[in-house]
């Protein structure tokens, strides 16, 4: 049995990694959660991921390194932590990165959603470098962040939804829900593009790190 450890900055993530693995339909992987919300909030109160910060989640990487096959960094601020896999043990995941990797593949240009302000440089700088500028799009979804930190799931992902279906028509290539409690927004997106997510797109990506 191979088991794949995730870092959570949001307990609700459980249940999307979950339901992701399931959907996925691998019997001999399990999923190891560990949730870690305050470094977020420290995170965001910092305007920054602070040197304290990314001492904290280098150390928990480390653990949990020692605890599964591959690690999943679920949290797009979180994961800057994880710049250079290579000084871990084991496969280090960043779900921005699996996104960012898997989008290159698509013709046309590449709308990237965020809805922390907090991820927004960073999530920006690491499409760029998978994508050329001319064929991106990074934008911030700016009143979707209010219903998450309310704990209103239902009205974060309609809002994702509704500006979805509210912006500018161009042509796109693919959707990129850049953060991984983004994803259950995908089911209320009514579009022939590809939509892709954190939770299955990393999950994929540690899979094949693995087997």
């Amino acid at each position: 049995m191979a088991t794949i450890a995730c870092l959570h900055a949001a307990r609700s993530n459980i249940v999307l990694f979950e339901e992701a693995l399931q959907a996925l339909d691998y019997d001999e992987v399990q999923l190891l959660h560990c949730v870690q919300s305050e470094l977020l909030t420290q995170a965001a109160e910092a305007g920054e991921v602070t040197p304290d910060i990314e001492a904290a989640v280098s150390h928990i990487l480390d653990e949990l390194c020692q605890q599964a096959d591959a690690v999943i960094v679920t949290c797009t601020t979180l994961g800057v932590v994880a710049l250079d896999p290579k000084r871990f043990s084991k496969p280090v995941i960043r779900v921005d990165a699996a996104l960012a990797k898997a989008a290159s593949h698509y013709h046309g240009a590449v709308l990237v959603l965020c809805t922390a302000h907090s991820t927004l440089a960073a999530t920006t700088r690491l499409f760029e470098a998978f994508i050329p500028g001319s064929r991106l799009a990074v934008e911030l979804i700016p009143r979707a962040w209010a219903f998450f930190n309310q704990g209103d799931m239902d009205g974060y992902h309609r809002e994702i939804a509704h500006y979805i279906r509210d912006r500018h028509e161009c042509a796109l290539g693919c959707i990129v829900l850049a953060q991984s409690s983004m994803a259950g927004a995908a089911k209320q997106i009514n579009t022939t593009l590809a939509v892709l997510t954190g939770p299955e797109t990393s999950l994929q990506a540690a899979l094949e790190a693995i087997l």
